[in-house]
């Protein structure tokens, strides 16, 4: 019997994005393009979980999740065929309507987070360069009447990459929800982090930072390979086909050891992904 890794996995299982945010690197034509189909989801899944134990998985990192015309079947795969306690996505909530928020959440979704990046209408035009706000707010309203009136045990988060203190981030979120905001499960206030669109790294210096990810994470890319972190948005790091090889040739290959061992030594080349990543936060 073989004793199973415990692992949290992340699964982005779309890329395509319908936003164009100023902040994310998605926008960039360098950024790798794919939405995996239920069947590809499948065949990763079943290699994966013959030898990892996963608890949460996440399906959702670098584009707009609901992009991908397969999503409620993939959430429905993961619930019922692989038994996955608790599902989450990020979504930017623009195509969140009514019917396919019931709908993913009756095929298994347990969590959903909208990323809002402003808090007025002219704001979000120019951080989202869409004029989707009214939208995304409608959207949100309706999960948390949805959560209110039919599935109290679905949680909902809101983030932010905004300038702004966590305490007027609440308020101004607390304006917008009015009685519904006590339904919301938290609010989160990011740090503008690393992405390869940003590429101004003090490289003279050591990082200091220390990241968990390569040890305690797993990052499956849309097109079923096995990458590093959501941050590699150029697939500038990349351990392997999980469709075409068993997933221990691929997680101990000698790329995947060496990329722990720098994480371990605290010591990577000039221009190393992690290196710009750990310099820029």
């Amino acid at each position: 019997m073989i004793k199973k890794m415990k692992k949290k996995l992340n699964f982005d299982v779309c890329t395509f994005c319908n936003h164009k945010c100023s902040f994310c690197s998605n926008s960039d034509e360098r950024t790798i393009k794919y939405q995996t189909s239920l069947d590809e989801f499948r065949k990763v899944m079943y290699n994966v979980l013959q030898y990892v134990e996963v608890d949460e998985l996440g399906l959702s990192a670098k584009g707009e999740v609901l992009v991908n015309k397969e999503f409620t079947q993939i959430v429905r795969s993961a619930k019922e065929e692989f038994g996955i306690p608790y599902l989450y996505i990020s979504s930017n909530g623009a195509l969140m309507d009514e019917n396919k928020a019931v709908e993913i959440i009756e095929a298994g979704l347990d969590s959903i987070k909208f990323s809002i990046n402003a808090l007025s209408r002219e704001a979000y035009k120019e951080v989202h360069k869409v004029d989707d706000f009214d939208k995304v707010i409608a959207n949100f309203k309706t999960l948390l009447r949805l959560k209110k009136e039919k599935y109290p045990q679905l949680k909902l988060f809101l983030s932010s990459v905004l300038s702004v203190t966590n305490k007027e981030l609440d308020q101004g979120f607390r304006d917008m929800f009015e009685d519904d905001f006590d339904a919301i499960n938290g609010i989160s206030l990011y740090p503008l982090g690393y992405t390869p669109k940003f590429e101004s790294a003090d490289t003279s210096k050591q990082p200091t930072t220390k990241c968990y990810i390569p040890f305690k994470e797993l990052y499956i890319n849309s097109d079923g390979t096995l990458g590093l972190c959501c941050k590699d948005y150029f697939d500038e790091i990349n351990f392997g086909s999980l469709i075409e090889n068993d997933f221990m040739d691929v997680y101990n290959s000698e790329a995947f050891k060496e990329v722990r061992e720098m994480h371990k030594k605290n010591e990577f080349p000039d221009g190393h992904l992690c290196k710009n990543c750990l310099l820029y936060n």
